[in-house]
C-alpha cells in the first residue's frame, strides 16, 4: 500500500474521530488557551463531558482554541497566494507564490478540514451541548456558538471554490456559504445585543454582506458597528498561548525564524512587517474583525452611488482609527533578507533594506514615495493591528471616483496586512482537495479546480519590482488593475 493509499482509507476513520476527540478534550486541554488551569481529568468519556454541569462554558472555549487552529491552518498559504509576501526559501507553502493551485496541496486539504470541523463543533454545541444546558440558552455562550459556526462559513466562501456545507453531500457555492453566515451572525445579534460582542458580529455579518455584493444590507450593519462601538476602536483578536498551545503559526514564519526568516514582504509593503512577534510568554494574537473595516465598506459604497466628498469622509473615518493603533519595536537586526532573484555573492543580494530607499508603485508611477521601506539595522517600531500609508492629504486630493477606488483597494491591502484578507480581494480562490473528493462522490471536477481571475498578471509578476540605485520600481499596481477590471464590489 502506497502512503497516498494508505492516507485516503484512513480519511474517513479520521473524519468520524476527529471530532470525538475534540469533544474528550474540549473541557481539557482547550482551557489552557484561556486561563492555564490544566487537565484534571484526561480520560474523561464524552457521554460524562456532555452532562458535565454547565458544559456550554467550556465547550466555547474550545470553540475559540478551535478558531486559532483554523486561523494558523489557512493563514500563511492565504497571504503566500497574494501580492503581500514572497516564499524565498522556507518549508511554508511553496506553490501557491508560484502561481500553482493543485487539489492535492496539503494545505488546502488542511485548511477544509479544520474549517469544516469549527462549523461541526458549534453546531453541536447548538444542539446536544446545549439540549444539556438549558440555562445558557439565549446567552452570550449560545451566540458565540453562532458567531463561530458563521465564522466558518463566512471562511468556506472567501477562500475555496466550493465547500460541501454538511459532511459527504454536494459542494455548495461561495454565495451560499455567505448566506448561511448571514443566518449565523443574524442568530448572534439577535442573542446578544450588547457591546463589545455585537459589534464584532455586525463586522462579520457586512463583510458577509459585502462578499455577496449586498450594499444595503452591508451598509446597514457597517453603520449598526460603528454605532455600537463608542470608543471607536473595536478589534476582535484570535488569541494564541506561546506556552500551552497552539502558537502563532504567522508570527513563526514572518518573525520567530530570525535569521532564517525568508518569508518577505512586497518593498512597498515593509513598514508593515512584521506585525507578529512574542511578548512576554504571549504570541501576538491576530486580529479576525475590527471597525476598520465598516468604514472601508461604508466608502466602496459611497464610490457605488457616485459620491465621492462621502468616500473621501469615510476613508478619513478610517484613517483615524487607524492613527491611534498601537506600535512594537521590533528587533529584525539578525534577519537577511535575500532577493530571490540573485544567488548570494552578487551585487544586489540584499533586499532593499535601508530607509534610503524610495518607492514606485509602477512603472508608470512617477511620484516617489519615502518611509515605505525601514532600516533593519536598527528595532524598527511597527503597527500591531493596522496601518497604511495614506494620508489626510491624499485623502483629501481623491480626486476620481477610480482614483479613490484605487485608494479603498491599497488601505484594504495595508490595514489586512498579514490577516489573510488580501486573497478575497483579489478574487482567488482554492480548490476542493483531493482527498475530499475521493471520499465524498458529490465533488465535480470542477469544484477541484482553484480560481484565479483572469485580470490578475501571474503568480510570478504580482511579486515582482526592480532596483535601480535607492529607487525601487514595483513591476505591477495590482490596485490599480483592481480599481480599473474588477470594479467596485457593489456594481
Amino acid at each position: 500500500m502506497t502512503p497516498n493509499e494508505f492516507k485516503y482509507k484512513n480519511y474517513n476513520i479520521m473524519k468520524k474521530s476527529i471530532f470525538m476527540l475534540f469533544v474528550a478534550f474540549v473541557f481539557l486541554k482547550a482551557c489552557d488557551l484561556i486561563d492555564g488551569t490544566g487537565i484534571e481529568n484526561p480520560n474523561l468519556p464524552i457521554n460524562e463531558a456532555v452532562n458535565l454541569p454547565n458544559p456550554a462554558a467550556p465547550w466555547v472555549n474550545g470553540l475559540n482554541e478551535q478558531l486559532a487552529s483554523t486561523v494558523n491552518a489557512y493563514l500563511v498559504t492565504a497571504e503566500l497566494a497574494t501580492d503581500n509576501y514572497e516564499n524565498v526559501q522556507t518549508f511554508y507553502n511553496q506553490n501557491v507564490d508560484n502561481g500553482t493551485y493543485r487539489d492535492t496541496d496539503n494545505s488546502f486539504d488542511n485548511a477544509q478540514l479544520e474549517i469544516a470541523t469549527l462549523r461541526e463543533q458549534s453546531s453541536f454545541g447548538l444542539t446536544d451541548i446545549l439540549e444539556n444546558d438549558e440555562t445558557a440558552r439565549g446567552t452570550a455562550l449560545e451566540a458565540e456558538m453562532h458567531f463561530h459556526k458563521g465564522f466558518a462559513n463566512l471562511l468556506s466562501g472567501e477562500l475555496f471554490t466550493a465547500l460541501p456545507p454538511e459532511p459527504t453531500v454536494a459542494a455548495a457555492t461561495p454565495s451560499t456559504h455567505f448566506q448561511n453566515a448571514v443566518t449565523d451572525f443574524m442568530n448572534a445579534i439577535n442573542i446578544s445585543s450588547s457591546a463589545p460582542e455585537v459589534v464584532g458580529y455586525q463586522i462579520a455579518l457586512a463583510r458577509a454582506y459585502y462578499n455577496l455584493g449586498d450594499q444595503a444590507n452591508a451598509v446597514s450593519a457597517a453603520n449598526a458597528a460603528i454605532s455600537a462601538d463608542a470608543a471607536n476602536n473595536y478589534v476582535r483578536y484570535r488569541e494564541f498561548d506561546g506556552v500551552n498551545g497552539p502558537t502563532n503559526t504567522m508570527q513563526n514564519a514572518v518573525y520567530d525564524r530570525g535569521n532564517f526568516d525568508d518569508l518577505q514582504p512586497l518593498p512597498r509593503l515593509d513598514f508593515l512587517d512584521p506585525k507578529y512577534a512574542q511578548n512576554g510568554s504571549n504570541d501576538s494574537p491576530v486580529p479576525l474583525l475590527k471597525i476598520e473595516e465598516a468604514y472601508l465598506i461604508l466608502a466602496e459604497a459611497e464610490l457605488a452611488d457616485d459620491d465621492l466628498p462621502g468616500a473621501r469622509q469615510q476613508l478619513q473615518n478610517a484613517l483615524d482609527v487607524v492613527a491611534a493603533r498601537p506600535t512594537r519595536l521590533f528587533n529584525e537586526t539578525v534577519e537577511q533578507r535575500q532577493d530571490p532573484r540573485l544567488d548570494e555573492g552578487e551585487p544586489g543580494f540584499q533586499r532593499p533594506n535601508s530607509s534610503s530607499f524610495q518607492v514606485l508603485f509602477s512603472p508608470n508611477d512617477t511620484n516617489l514615495k519615502s518611509g515605505y521601506i525601514l532600516d533593519r539595522t536598527v528595532s524598527t517600531e511597527v503597527t500591531t493591528v493596522s496601518g497604511t500609508s495614506r494620508t489626510a492629504s491624499d485623502i483629501t486630493n481623491l480626486s476620481s471616483t477610480d482614483e479613490a477606488l484605487e485608494t479603498v483597494y491599497l488601505m484594504r491591502q495595508e490595514i489586512f496586512f498579514g490577516e489573510g484578507r488580501r486573497m478575497v480581494d483579489l478574487g482567488i480562490r482554492w480548490p476542493v482537495s483531493e482527498v475530499e473528493a475521493l471520499n465524498n462522490p458529490s465533488i465535480t471536477q470542477e469544484d477541484r479546480q482553484a480560481v484565479i481571475p483572469a485580470y490578475l498578471p501571474t503568480a510570478i509578476d504580482m511579486d515582482d519590482y526592480s532596483v535601480s540605485g535607492n529607487t525601487v520600481t514595483i513591476s505591477v499596481n495590482i490596485n490599480q488593475i483592481l480599481a480599473q477590471q474588477k470594479g467596485n464590489k457593489f456594481q
